[in-house]
């Protein structure tokens, strides 16, 4: 994999995130993250020789073309092929990069594979950044961008069909939450292939495909029969479940910001233990309704169901409670 950055397609990774174990229950419970990471965003960088000096070559070495923000990001592990005369230098992600952007349409991740999905979606979608960003930096002309976005924007835009395509089959087993998982797969693709169209407008101009067309494109397929409750089911779960809350929920008031209830509530969600189960463990639309019923605040009104949902949403930090007034639940824990 040892060639020029602009010669690379960056966005096959995607691709291949719709391949792996995440969409299969069976093999999906003890699936890691950082071990997906490592699996799809090793690199491999082949050089002629075998008595190389490793430091040195490994210092020459511009990780950004690669994915990585800093060096203490990955690990470099070496290895001989005396048949081919070469030396392959392997770095290996030690980092799960967390995503930046607020994807807009995509769903809040309710399940642990959700969850997973988005975070490697995320670290990818972080890497495919910097690559980008190092392109329009490094490239030696205008040629070598126009050749990058190009070829990357096609992909990008296969990508999408090939996501739209699995959630046509997807759809067909009935399976909710592998539903649900390949539906939040297209909106990912989706905003990766209107970023790199954004990123490289002035290269590049495709208005064929923007991104309204490919969101039309996937509205288009979706099957509602499949992934929508029926009516009645709803109703008596729903009516169920309010007579359960009406009988056990007592009132506390909450003399401090609501906010840092909330603030608090989704750090204990977010904590870990020793093996690694979250601190506070239940299913988050529980938790809403249960904050909705038990607390009132200062004033004595019941808390705003919109208010809790958007503070314990993991895309909106900034409605969270930050410096001080942030309750730290680590020191009363043996974390």
């Amino acid at each position: 994999m040892n060639q020029e950055a602009y010669r690379s397609i960056d966005v096959d990774v995607f691709k291949e995130i719709l391949e792996n174990e995440l969409f299969n229950s069976d093999e999906s419970k003890n699936v890691d993250v950082l071990k997906l990471v490592k699996r799809i965003s090793t690199v491999e960088i082949k050089l002629q020789g075998l008595n190389l000096d490793i430091k040195k070559e490994s210092s020459r070495i511009k990780f950004k073309q690669y994915g990585f923000r800093v060096k203490a990001d990955f690990n470099i592990e070496t290895k001989s092929d005396v048949f081919e005369n070469e030396t392959i230098i392997k770095l290996i992600p030690q980092t799960v990069y967390e995503l930046e952007d607020v994807i807009k349409k995509l769903p809040v991740p309710y399940c642990d594979n959700g969850k997973k999905l988005k975070m490697l979606m995320g670290d990818s979608f972080e890497r495919l950044k910097i690559k980008s960003k190092n392109i329009l930096r490094n490239s030696a002309n205008d040629d070598q961008i126009v050749h990058y976005a190009k070829k990357n924007i096609q992909v990008a835009q296969r990508n999408c069909y090939d996501a739209r395509m699995f959630l046509v089959k997807i759809q067909k087993t009935g399976n909710r939450d592998a539903i649900f998982l390949v539906f939040m797969a297209n909106v990912f693709m989706i905003n990766v292939h209107a970023y790199l169209l954004k990123m490289f407008s002035s290269y590049y101009d495709d208005t064929k495909n923007e991104k309204d067309k490919q969101k039309a494109e996937l509205y288009d397929i979706i099957d509602l029969n499949v992934i929508m409750e029926p009516e009645i089911e709803y109703k008596r779960r729903n009516e169920k479940k309010e007579v359960e809350y009406d009988f056990v929920f007592p009132k506390f008031k909450w003399n401090l910001q609501v906010n840092q209830l909330l603030t608090m509530i989704y750090d204990l969600q977010h904590e870990k233990d020793g093996d690694s189960h979250p601190i506070l463990e239940a299913d988050p639309k529980d938790i809403q309704e249960a904050l909705n019923r038990m607390f009132v605040d200062r004033k004595g009104k019941q808390l705003n169901k919109l208010t809790i949902k958007t503070c314990l949403s993991e895309s909106r930090s900034d409605k969270r409670a930050q410096g001080n007034k942030r309750i730290d639940v680590k020191k009363y824990f043996d974390l």
